[in-house]
C-alpha cells in the first residue's frame, strides 16, 4: 500500500483489522489518516486495499522520473517561512541554501544535483528533500553510502525543524525561519 498524500509505502498487519470491515491507518511518514477497506472474511488469504486518488511521483533524474504537474500539486513551499539547508560539517562546511523550489536533489560536486557537495563519499544524486504542505521529507536516491538520521540508515524520513542528517562524511541541517534572505536554489 502507498499513502495517497506523500506516497510512502505502508505496511499493515491484517490482524489489527480482524474485527472491522473498514478501519483507519495513519501514514508513518506524513501522519495523515488513510482509509483501508478489508475484503469479506473467507478462508483465503486476505488482501488489504488502500484508497489512492493520485499515484506518487517525483521529478528529475531517472530515480525521480514520472513527474506530472497534477501529481506534484501537494508539493509547495510555505508562504510565511523559508526552509534552508546548511552543511554543518564535512568538506563543504559553511554552504547554506534557501529552498526556492519544493523538491531539490543533493549530490556530489559535478554530478548535476541541485545542491552539490564536495564530498567524494556522496553519490552523484544522493538524496532529495521535498516539501509537501506542512511537512519536509528526506528520500535516499539509492545512494552507494546511504543517508543517515543519527546512526540509522533511512530510505525515507520526515524531517523536523533543525533535523540533522548525514550523507557521505557531511552533516546537513534543515532550518525553518520566518524571514527569507539570500539563497541558492
Amino acid at each position: 500500500m502507498r499513502c495517497s498524500h506523500c506516497g510512502a509505502k505502508q505496511h499493515a498487519d491484517e490482524r489489527q483489522f480482524a474485527d472491522a470491515r473498514s478501519s483507519q491507518v495513519t501514514c508513518w511518514m506524513c501522519t495523515r489518516p488513510l482509509g483501508v477497506d478489508l475484503p469479506p472474511s473467507d478462508p483465503a488469504p486476505h488482501t488489504i486495499a488502500i484508497h489512492v486518488s493520485v499515484p506518487h511521483a517525483k521529478s528529475g533524474d531517472s530515480r525521480l522520473r514520472g513527474s506530472v504537474d497534477s501529481e506534484t500539486a501537494s508539493l509547495m513551499l510555505p508562504r510565511d517561512k523559508t526552509i534552508n539547508l546548511a552543511v554543518i560539517s564535512g568538506p563543504s562546511q559553511g554552504i547554506k541554501c534557501d529552498l526556492s523550489r519544493p523538491l531539490i536533489t543533493i549530490g556530489r560536486l559535478g554530478g548535476g544535483a541541485d545542491i552539490e557537495i564536495d564530498d567524494p563519499e556522496v553519490s552523484r544524486l544522493h538524496c532529495s528533500v521535498e516539501v509537501r504542505r506542512d511537512a519536509i521529507f528526506l528520500t535516499d536516491l539509492r545512494s552507494t553510502n546511504g543517508t543517515y538520521l543519527g546512526d540509522t540508515r533511512v530510505f525515507g524520513a520526515r524531517l523536523d525543524e533543525m533535523s540533522i542528517f548525514r550523507i557521505g562524511s557531511s552533516l546537513l541541517q534543515v532550518g525553518v525561519v520566518s524571514t527569507a534572505e539570500g539563497g541558492c536554489i
